[in-house]
């Protein structure tokens, strides 16, 4: 009987390992390949309303891709920008926001002087450096259907964080198969795939 129990064991733990080993070559194959993918076309797509430059994510979820850099004003004073976009991985997200802003504790009058160098979108830019005459529409041309702005405080005319939001299926045009790919697994398969990838990368990194 023993012999019998053993043997059960020793049968689902293989099973264990195999289906194991297949989640991980799935979570890498499959899932990174595309997520990596995508965000790399929403990049690209997004130099249209922010310079970003040539440099790693410095954060990575399921839901946001987070860019984080330097700039240096006319003065030589230097500040830091993040960049913020949601990835709609989540097949029920039909909207997709992409922000820029000053982090918190800096100089919001560096984050000012910098925006002309930073904000590739004209519109946004103009709207931001006069509150007054301020154009948050949609824009056909870039593809995004409004924009927010925020400023340091309710007295303040200085701007420290441009949202824009954009409709998924116009932004996602040229990653769509990526995203296909990704949709062939239920939302919680994707996530734990997705997951079980992050935190391979995480303990294999030095």
């Amino acid at each position: 009987m023993k012999g019998k129990i053993l043997i059960g064991l020793g049968v689902i733990l293989i099973l264990l390992i195999i289906l194991s080993i297949y989640a991980i070559i799935n979570s890498f194959k499959v899932v990174k390949q595309n997520t990596d993918n995508i965000n790399s076309k929403l990049k690209e797509n997004f130099q249209n309303i922010v310079r970003i430059p040539d440099i790693p994510p410095s954060l990575r979820s399921f839901e946001k891709t987070v860019y984080t850099w330097e700039m240096i004003t006319n003065e030589k004073e230097v500040t830091t920008v993040t960049f913020i976009h949601d990835t709609a991985f989540d097949r029920n997200k039909n909207k997709i926001l992409a922000t820029l802003e000053m982090p918190q504790g800096q100089d919001a009058s560096l984050f000012v002087k910098v925006m002309p160098a930073v904000v590739s979108d004209a519109q946004a830019l103009a709207s931001s450096q006069d509150l007054e005459h301020t154009n948050l529409g949609s824009n056909e041309k870039i593809g995004y259907s409004k924009i927010e702005l925020f400023t340091k405080d309710e007295n303040s005319n200085q701007v420290t964080k441009i949202v824009w939001e954009f409709d998924k299926e116009k932004i996602i045009e040229s990653s769509e198969e990526f995203y296909e790919n990704l949709y062939k697994y239920g939302e919680l398969s994707l996530r734990t795939l997705y997951t079980l990838q992050r935190t391979a990368l995480i303990i294999l990194s030095p």
